[in-house]
């Protein structure tokens, strides 16, 4: 999308958009409006039936009594947050700002009709303005302007909501042994509401990135959406369950609708869906395998042993909470296998990701690249380091839940080193040690000579990026360099985060447990823990496939925008494990008898929500960003400034 050009004003797309419409032979009026209102119902339609506010769902849930008060705040708290930045913004910026200065001509452009109008500014499909056209017929000849273009990206996050609901009560399901029975039972059950469920997805929707726009007239809030749907779908196909290719269709239908809001889905919607889809593939396609003959201890035959198990679909893909740096290699080796021996299977399920695929190719060549306009502006390269800023950005957002996590991990980091030295101690700090050495060469070397700064980011002093870049990397040239440590420590902090609640056992390295001043195998203690929970949490497969899918969508854009981490961070935050001791209990019949007077239900409300049923993190996550959101609206809406060349004009500050 652009990023906003400050030699073209409000005034000069007006008038750009004027000579666009005065062509000859281009209808002044939308024809029609019926097919227009007949394509709003049908698309709100299908939207509202794959989400917890279809009217099966709730009518389910008042029979079955699960419909909770909280559920019911949860989405009212979120679309009157979402409506009040939206009137505050137009209240006190009633005309277009920055990007909206495209888009919402380009908006109003189809909403009269005027498709044959388009701005050459603009870079994505036109998936939004179709949308808003379908949406915008449906109010009046205002349904188009600038305060109801904006109340469209309000009612996209009410749908963030519900998917990120939905997808998180889907991959908590999906961890279990016995996956399939239990996916099966929540939609038997009309798929009831958790509180972990519900409070995780109502701190995605209050996301600051996604917030924030929420209130404008971007991309970004209905992108991720999109998205979302079709992970949504992905994680719920009936087909899955039962081995077969059922649902496959729509995934490629809602691919297409995620390819028509920006280029860079069909990385989510093609490659990460895709390759979970050839994991779970492999897995429910495996064959049992045992040696015939007993392995030799030799290396060659232990190679040819897994190399068997892995043809026979026997992936090694472990928790990642169990793995090691030699896990991550043997899952991609076993994938790799086991794909090479199955390929009629996974070529039947993997085709709607082949074909999105393909579409994009041929999208692609009939464009003549990736962007539809300002080409020269955006250029792909390669850009490694976006790999290395996506981490700080990771945690300083999602701090209320990596620093707990650190915590732990320091607390029993300093009881392991006080542990008097050993040979096999010793081996494995020189083991880490190596590992280290490794990661911050690379990091060195990426910072050293692959560190772009694209023109962008330092002739538009209105986005936060040109601060953090000129009180940064541009402030001392060895600067970027001391850098280095902390992007490690955060991407360590993050992959701590998403294997789940640090214990010694949880060390990719270590692998131990500290037991009266000795190291002991944590084996046994792992399986009795986890009986309990049946989960084991996300996997190796799914973190290569969720960096592969990162490094695809990042580092071919030389500018630097926090906007391009929302998708990588809302998939990451739907897979990180509550804490163990605060997975949500089932509340019996019993249980729900001995609080009838309505104090006691109360109270047993507030301490369920509080502190015995919950994860307190998620508490401290919501308070986070409402702070955040608070400070960047209030900067935006009453810290504006000038520019001397445009005296009169208010800048403000923004992602």
């Amino acid at each position: 999308m652009p990023c906003g050009d400050p030699s073209v004003g409000w005034r000069a797309q007006l008038e750009y958009q004027a000579r666009a419409a005065a062509r000859p032979g281009v209808p002044s009026r939308m024809p029609n409006a019926n097919y227009y209102h007949g394509g709003w119902w049908l698309v709100g339609g299908l939207a509202i039936i794959n989400s917890p506010l279809s009217p099966v769902r709730v009518f389910y849930s008042l029979v079955n009594g699960s419909l909770n008060i909280a559920f019911i705040l949860v989405y009212l708290a979120t679309y009157y947050l979402a409506s009040f930045w939206a009137d505050q913004v137009t209240k006190i910026v009633p005309e277009p700002y920055l990007d909206e200065v495209f888009h919402i001509p380009q908006a109003q452009a189809y909403c009269s009709g005027l498709f044959g109008v388009w701005d050459p500014k603009l870079t994505t499909p036109p998936g939004l303005y179709l949308l808003s056209t379908l949406i915008g017929s449906s109010y009046s000849q205002y349904g188009c302007i600038v305060s109801r273009l904006r109340s469209h990206n309000v009612l996209a996050l009410i749908f963030v909501l519900s998917y990120a609901i939905d997808s998180r009560g889907l991959t908590t399901l999906g961890w279990k042994r016995d996956r399939n029975e239990p996916v099966r039972k929540w939609i038997r059950n009309s798929r009831p509401v958790s509180a972990d469920m519900l409070h995780t997805g109502f701190n995605i929707a209050l996301f600051p990135l996604l917030f924030f726009f929420s209130g404008l007239y971007y991309t970004d809030v209905l992108s991720t959406c999109v998205v979302l749907a079709m992970y949504r779908l992905f994680l719920e196909r009936k087909g899955a369950r039962a081995n077969t290719a059922e649902g496959l269709v729509w995934l490629y239908l809602v691919g297409l609708v995620a390819l028509a809001m920006r280029q860079t889905n069909i990385f989510w919607g093609a490659v990460f869906m895709g390759a979970l889809e050839l994991v779970r593939t492999i897995k429910a396609n495996k064959e049992d395998f045992k040696s015939e003959q007993t392995v030799s201890r030799s290396w060659k035959g232990v190679a040819v042993d897994k190399f068997q198990q892995y043809s026979h679909g026997n992936i090694h893909d472990v928790a990642l909470k169990d793995a090691g740096v030699v896990d991550f290699i043997l899952c991609a080796v076993s994938i790799t296998i086991a794909t090479l021996f199955h390929p009629v299977i996974i070529a039947i399920r993997l085709w709607p990701y082949i074909l999105l695929l393909v579409s994009f190719a041929g999208f692609v060549i009939w464009n003549g690249g990736v962007v539809l306009g300002d080409k020269s502006n955006h250029v792909a390269t390669i850009h490694l380091p976006q790999m290395l800023y996506i981490w700080p950005l990771m945690a300083f957002f999602s701090a209320p839940l990596i620093v707990p996590i650190g915590v732990s991990f320091l607390r029993n980091l300093a009881a392991l080193l006080s542990i008097p030295l050993f040979p096999r101690l010793v081996r494995k700090y020189l083991l880490v040690s190596s590992y280290i050495a490794i990661t911050l060469m690379v990091t060195l070397l990426i910072t050293k000579y692959n560190t772009i700064i694209h023109p962008f980011t330092l002739a538009d002093n209105r986005h936060y990026m040109f601060y953090v870049f000129r009180y940064t990397i541009l402030r001392h040239p060895l600067i970027r360099y001391l850098l280095a440590p902390m992007y490690l420590t955060c991407a360590y902090l993050v992959y701590l985060t998403l294997s789940g609640p640090w214990q010694p056992s949880s060390m990719s390295i270590l692998q131990t447990k500290i037991i009266n001043g000795k190291l002991e195998k944590q084996s046994k203690h792992i399986e009795i823990e986890s009986k309990d929970e049946g989960a084991e949490g996300p996997t190796t497969s799914f973190l290569l496939i969720l960096l592969a899918t990162t490094v695809l969508s990042l580092i071919t854009a030389p500018l630097v925008e926090p906007r391009y981490f929302i998708i990588p961070w809302v998939i990451w935050r739907l897979n990180v494990p509550p804490l163990r001791s605060f997975t949500t209990p089932a509340r019996t019949k019993q249980y729900v008898r001995r609080t009838r007077r309505p104090s006691d239900r109360v109270m047993e409300f507030i301490r369920y929500w509080g502190w015995e049923g919950h994860d307190y993190r998620l508490w401290l996550e919501t308070a986070w960003f409402l702070l955040i959101n608070f400070v960047t609206g209030y900067v935006f809406l009453y810290r504006g400034f000038e520019w001397p060349q445009e005296p009169g004009l208010v800048q403000r500050f923004m992602w």
